[in-house]
């Protein structure tokens, strides 16, 4: 079972390095649980799809795990979706996100007793199902105190948040601003939205500097926007403390070199591992909670050496 598991994968790297759409068999043909994991090559779809693997691999559940890519290859993703809700799975895990082909889809596989499982989801939809995530909230308040202790419980601090309509970025704000209340010495100038974007993370924080030169800690909530704010730190002779939200290679390096004082990462190998182990109990008749939280990591200067 495990030789099976090190070529899944494998199989794996292939597919993401190519952009097919393959299905990867963990058991046997016909599968009593459906995975679908998105293709787009980053380091928590990774994550994810490894603890989807190992919890196949250590429950030897019948499971498949399918690649699919709703924005580019919305087609084939959808007809790989249709042939597993006509085979009438027990459950079908996967992130939801908002597409009319997608909801039709889950809303049949629901009507039909398929047990649905949403990964990294923690705004409800209105099909019923069981949320496997990590609470934003709970992770940037810590990202938050994580902050305040590397800037000594004093100074002035600013956020670089993540899309403005994305719904996990009110979720890292209200974290945020939740810690800081509990470091009076700290006064927030402003929370900033940079979209995700290194490049508007670097525009943004050149402008703040020009304004606010006396700032000594950026949370920054996202790793693109940590990217961002360490290209243009090198620029600059300040002492500023960075922490970020979720990782990326990058990061080690940066906590190493100095330029990032830790991170708080949400648990995407637990969502993934936990998105199979929740399968499981609800296929044999078991209550699960509706929401399950996989909780965070973290690292920091404190820690890095230590792994």
């Amino acid at each position: 079972m495990r030789s099976k598991a090190v070529i899944c994968c494998v199989l794996l790297m292939i597919i993401m390095l190519t952009g097919c759409n393959v299905s990867i068999s963990i058991n046997n043909d016909y599968a009593d649980i459906y995975a679908f994991v998105t293709a787009d090559g980053s380091e928590h779809s990774r994550l994810i799809y490894e603890g989807l693997k190992d919890a196949a691999d250590d429950y030897t559940v019948n499971m498949e795990i399918i690649q699919i890519d709703l924005v580019n290859e919305q087609e084939d993703s959808i007809k790989l979706i249709k042939k597993a809700v006509r085979k009438s799975a027990k459950a079908i895990i996967i992130t939801p996100s908002e597409n009319h082909q997608l909801h039709s889809l889950l809303e049949k596989a629901h009507e039909k007793g398929i047990h649905l499982i949403y990964l990294d989801a923690a705004s409800p939809l209105d099909i019923a199902g069981t949320y496997i995530y990590s609470d934003n909230e709970i992770a940037a308040e810590e990202a938050g105190h994580m902050l305040a202790e590397a800037m000594n419980n004093k100074g002035k601090a600013v956020m670089l948040n993540i899309s403005h309509d994305d719904p996990k970025a009110m979720d890292r704000e209200k974290g945020f601003v939740k810690a800081m209340q509990d470091h009076p010495g700290i006064s927030i100038i402003n929370i900033y939205n940079c979209n995700s974007s290194k490049e508007n993370a670097q525009k943004t924080l050149n402008d703040i500097l020009a304004a606010y030169p006396d700032i000594n800690g950026i949370f920054a909530a996202c790793p693109e926007i940590v990217s961002g704010a360490a290209a243009v730190l090198d620029q600059w002779d300040n002492e500023v403390k960075v922490v970020g939200f979720d990782c990326i290679d990058e990061s080690s390096d940066l906590i190493r070199t100095g330029r990032l004082y830790g991170y708080v990462t949400q648990n995407f190998y637990r969502i993934g591992y936990g998105a199979v182990e929740a399968a499981i109990q609800l296929g044999n008749g078991q209550t699960v909670p509706d929401r399950i939280d996989m909780g965070y990591e973290l690292e920091s200067v404190n820690n890095l050496s230590e792994k």
